[in-house]
């Protein structure tokens, strides 16, 4: 590894996008901890597992001795808990943190229901340590669901606006392998503060529709909504309406990236048809 970058890390979130993030970064060479709450829960092949309880800032800040950098993959109820795990980094000296952002450009997004990751950017530049955000759209690995207004069974879609809105799509083995490899490689000025982002695929649903149709051999009956009818529901339902939300998001741009993939030379991640005929 470049003597500009970082060699010991703590995953916390150990999940699948966090275990695979852990895997990459022990394959580039580096010294991976995996943040656990139980004795159960096993960390990937290298690495180590650390038993921490994220209610207690003494804990946390003892697991996070010697770390260079935390990634963290925590999702759902754990973003809570990110605000007490950066202040744990700060006084256990860690040099950067990675927030569980792995998404839509939330530092651009409006006030909403994701209002809670810009909320935590400004706690991490009011108190440090430095961080580096990865945006990669939708994860292209997991077949589109309800959620999203999908039934690949029934071959039906529910969506929002006319299908021409650009969006981006990464399976998660490429986003874990970016990551990885960008914080093992890339010097510490070009982290420090980046967004940066990870592109299987820039793709409207139209286009969508096309490759599940290819896939699934038959026609998808689509519906496609008006945006002002979408908001007023998800306004009415909050986060009962998240899916909504995040087509909506889609639909705004948020999710239409720049891609940094030339940051890892030579490497070319899979597009969305070629997610679609893998993981589908």
């Amino acid at each position: 590894m470049s003597s500009h970058t970082y060699s010991t890390f703590a995953v916390a979130g150990a999940g699948g996008l966090g275990a695979l993030i852990a895997e990459e970064l022990v394959k580039q060479g580096a010294t991976v901890f995996v943040l656990t709450r139980g004795d159960s829960s096993k960390a990937p092949a290298g690495a180590t597992a650390r038993k921490v309880d994220y209610g207690k800032e003494e804990s946390l800040v003892e697991a996070l001795k010697g770390i260079d950098v935390i990634v963290s993959t925590l999702s759902e109820g754990g973003f809570a808990v990110q605000p007490a795990l950066a202040d744990a980094a700060k006084k256990a000296g860690v040099k950067l943190f990675v927030p569980s952002e792995f998404g839509v450009k939330t530092h651009e997004i409006p006030e909403g229901l994701l209002s809670f990751k810009p909320a935590l950017h400004k706690h991490l530049e009011s108190i440090g340590p430095p961080y580096t955000r990865y945006n990669v759209g939708l994860f292209s690995d997991v077949p589109l669901s309800p959620f999203f207004g999908f039934d690949l069974e029934k071959k039906t879609a529910s969506l929002i606006g006319n299908g021409s809105s650009k969006w981006a799509a990464t399976t998660r083995p490429d986003i874990a392998h970016f990551v990885a490899y960008t914080l093992t490689h890339l010097p510490k000025a070009q982290l420090e503060g980046a967004v940066l982002s990870v592109v299987g695929s820039r793709i409207r649903w139209d286009e969508v529709v096309t490759v599940l149709e290819k896939k699934y051999s038959g026609k998808f009956a689509v519906e496609y909504r008006d945006a002002a009818t979408a908001e007023k529901g998800v306004a009415e339902k909050g986060f009962a309406g998240f899916g909504d939300y995040l087509l909506l998001l889609l639909l705004g741009g948020y999710a239409d990236l720049k891609s940094d993939n030339e940051l890892v030379p030579g490497w070319k991640p899979l597009t969305f048809e070629e997610a679609a005929q893998k993981y589908y």
